[in-house]
């Protein structure tokens, strides 16, 4: 092997090693909220109306420990 390959394989090798390296800090930690609202609405033909509103919160938390 020359010098210039054996240059070429240790830079893959390193860059290789910081790719995995940022994937692993990047993707290390996920946070997720969702809101969900539903509305039903019944008007009657006096005053009188009903509207019923349900809303419903989850949250996902998952992080590398």
């Amino acid at each position: 092997m020359t010098r210039k390959e054996i240059l070429k394989v240790v830079i893959s090798v390193l860059i290789a090693a910081l790719t995995a390296l940022a994937a692993g800090l990047g993707l290390s930690s996920c946070n997720v909220t969702r809101t969900i609202t539903t509305k039903s609405e019944y008007w009657q033909k006096a005053d009188t109306s009903v509207i019923i509103q349900t809303k419903t919160i989850e949250t996902y938390d998952a992080s590398k420990k």
